[in-house]
């Protein structure tokens, strides 16, 4: 009876050390991905909210390579006409917005978009995330030049520059279904880089001409 009672009393010890060891790991877990989510929601915000609507993707089953090519093939490959004479391009002629001098890329300008990148954006095939752009700013007088040799002569940019691979994120609905996949690309950071300091002098530009418009 002893040594019944004895074994009893041990095995209900060991359960108790089971059960506080396993809450104890599941509190590390619960924390470590606390940590993970809250790093990423600071780094790539965008990244962190399609995660989130990305449970259990891996169970689904795709379409077949039959569908997928022919289906988007017809919204991308296909030439459209489209219509030239719409009212929104009349209303840009019209429009009193001066022309904008060229200038040559600064590495400043390098400098204020690498700034304000995400560091751990999605890159293209070449795999250089911003963060190294940020890291590395000796790389910043080569790029500065690279970028006005492409602008004043475009065809000797090399085409890894524009040439990515397309991927298909499921949204919702069967997922054997190909409408129901969103088409993204992603490209390089160099290209988005280029892009977007073009993208923000524009933006400055049209800013400065309201301004006088409305003086």
């Amino acid at each position: 009876m002893t040594n019944a009672r004895e074994v009893a009393q041990l095995t209900e010890t060991l359960k108790q050390k089971v059960q506080a060891k396993a809450q104890r790991i599941r509190r590390y877990k619960k924390g470590e991905n606390q940590y993970s989510q809250n790093k990423m929601f600071k780094e790539d915000t965008k990244k962190f909210y399609r995660i989130l609507g990305m449970k259990n993707i891996e169970d689904r089953e795709p379409p077949s390579m039959a569908e997928t090519e022919p289906y988007w093939k017809s919204l991308w490959g296909e030439e459209v006409q489209h219509n030239e004479r719409a009212e929104w391009i009349r209303r840009e002629q019209r429009s009193k917005v001066s022309h904008m001098d060229w200038m040559l890329i600064q590495i400043t300008e390098i400098i204020s978009y690498s700034s304000e990148a995400h560091n751990w954006k999605s890159p293209g095939n070449d795999k250089i995330q911003n963060y190294w752009l940020k890291a590395f700013p000796a790389t910043h007088r080569h790029i500065t030049k690279n970028f006005n040799a492409i602008i004043v002569e475009p065809e000797k940019a090399p085409d890894r520059l524009t040439t990515e691979i397309p991927h298909l994120i499921p949204k919702s609905g069967d997922s054997k279904e190909v409408r129901n996949y969103r088409h993204i690309t992603c490209l390089t950071t160099m290209y988005k880089t280029l892009t977007g300091i073009i993208a923000k002098r524009i933006s400055t530009h049209l800013e400065e001409q309201s301004l006088l418009l409305a003086e």
